[in-house]
């Protein structure tokens, strides 16, 4: 039996922590014994991993040290990791902890997954144009590199001038087992149902663009009457947002729902789903709401982060005017689950 080393910071909420999550679930443990390794206990998602990977914790390092060059910094953190592997993945990216452990373990293949498309996050983000800079020299250390999705990845190559290591194309896995699982809770908030309700569910944050969605919205608000937006979710831009839609007078058609641990009974009432981010990485939430069988929106410039699964749209107040009630069937995404596991097993 082969083995292989996972490295993530956490498993707390967020995209690549879910993504993290399905991805170890669906590793073959009868060929490969799995070791996932974690920087902090705090880990809402920890529930959910198969008991068959074992987790193990290494120490996580002050948050000033993001602002030492990783060169340096590789010398003054050992993980203190023993165990010979066969693979060793990289998973999250961003943090320092994971790629000086992913670099020090022995092992033949290191690989590291891209999450986002890091040429736009250069553009719209100070903070992580200073970051890059600090660590992008840990990318020499990795044999091969893997985007959930061709944008991602190819701002990935073209930003760090990536020309001899293998790269791949893997997007997430969406666990629909879960999903349908979660449905079965009662959802906190009851809906319209004389309404078109359309819901958006996102970190609340200048990526996610939902100052975007709502300043569109009030442009042609007074066709909206028989609407009604719920967005779901926390953040940073909470406070932003909720003063963009008092300014605009869109109380009455905007609803802030908040973070909800399980999102999905709220959105299994909805007709449709609407996120305009900046960018994404891969934006699996679109295919979370196609598994609800809900009507996507989604602008144009975000197809290259979804890969042809959804289509992208140029005119967005037409598709939302255009949207009727319907109802909608759960959809399990087993073809597209299952070429992603072929992917992953022939990686």
């Amino acid at each position: 039996m082969k083995k292989m080393a996972i490295f993530q910071v956490d498993l707390n909420i967020g995209g690549i922590q879910k993504s993290c999550v399905n991805f170890v679930n669906n590793i073959d443990t009868k060929k490969y014994k799995v070791d996932l390794y974690l920087c902090s206990n705090d880990n809402i998602y920890l529930p959910e991993i198969n008991k068959s990977i074992n987790v193990k914790y290494i120490k996580a390092m002050p948050y000033l040290t993001k602002l030492i060059p990783f060169s340096i910094l590789k010398h003054f953190y050992n993980p203190h990791i023993e165990d010979n592997y066969d693979v060793v993945i990289d998973f999250n990216s961003y943090a320092n902890e994971s790629a000086i452990a992913a670099i020090k373990t022995k092992s033949p293949l290191k690989i590291m997954w891209i999450h986002n498309d890091i040429e736009v996050k250069k553009k719209e983000e100070l903070l992580y144009r200073i970051l890059h800079f600090l660590f992008k020299s840990k990318y020499k250390y990795f044999n091969k590199f893997v985007g959930v999705s061709t944008g991602a990845l190819n701002s990935f190559i073209r930003i760090n001038k990536i020309k001899d290591r293998e790269v791949a194309v893997i997007p997430n896995l969406i666990d629909t087992r879960l999903i349908k699982e979660k449905l079965k809770e009662k959802s906190p908030f009851q809906v319209d149902e004389q309404k078109i309700n359309v819901c958006s569910v996102g970190r609340l944050v200048h990526q996610k663009g939902f100052d975007i969605l709502v300043s569109n919205l009030a442009k042609f608000s007074q066709e909206l009457e028989n609407f009604h937006f719920y967005i779901i979710g926390g953040g940073t831009s909470e406070a932003h947002i909720q003063k963009l839609i008092t300014e605009h007078q869109l109380g009455h058609l905007i609803t802030l729902v908040g973070y909800l641990k399980n999102p999905y009974p709220l959105m299994n009432q909805m007709d449709a789903f609407i996120l305009t981010s900046r960018y994404e990485g891969q934006g699996m939430v679109f295919l979370e709401a196609k598994s609800l069988g809900l009507d996507v929106i989604m602008p144009k410039h975000l197809e290259q982060y979804v890969d042809k699964e959804i289509n992208g749209i140029d005119d967005i107040k037409k598709a939302i005017l255009a949207l009727k009630k319907h109802s909608h069937k759960f959809d399990d995404l087993k073809e597209y689950n299952d070429k992603i596991i072929n992917l992953i097993n022939n990686l």
